[in-house]
């Protein structure tokens, strides 16, 4: 525990230190080195070649907050560090999946039913708790 006279002191041992000294850094926007594409450099001429394969490939939404139970979200996220895909690709992947198999997916949705009930009951009960505390019943 500090006690109150040392305080200044121990300000004064942190401010009073002398700093190492570090060059600025570069804060232009320009780099030095020109980024290329893998073995090959870029010219203007492929500008219509480049927008056309972005084209063909598939346009991202917006994003997407997503509230997993704690225990669910654990096992997402080893299973993603495990085959090095981000959890917004597995999903992906796993919604294309589905829709190849209606069976397992009305499954799944029946499950989501019975959490989406799950979690709003969840929320009444906070609800009620937090207005029993606040107005004391």
């Amino acid at each position: 525990m500090v006690d109150n006279k040392d305080k200044g002191d121990i300000r004064s041992l942190i401010t009073s230190k002398k700093r190492k000294k570090v060059p600025p850094r570069d804060a232009s926007l320009v780099s030095n080195s020109k980024k290329t594409l893998p073995s090959e450099e870029i010219q203007t001429s492929d500008i219509p070649e480049l927008k056309a394969e972005l084209d063909s490939l598939p346009k991202m939404g917006k994003r997407l907050a997503v509230n997993l139970q704690e225990e669910i979200r654990q096992s997402l996220m080893e299973l993603c560090d495990q085959v090095d895909v981000t959890p917004d690709t597995f999903i992906e992947a796993s919604v294309v999946a589905l829709k190849s198999q209606p069976e397992l997916l009305k499954e799944i949705l029946d499950d989501a039913q019975v959490r989406l009930a799950q979690r709003k009951q969840a929320g009444v009960i906070r609800r009620t708790l937090t207005m029993m505390e606040k107005y004391g019943t």
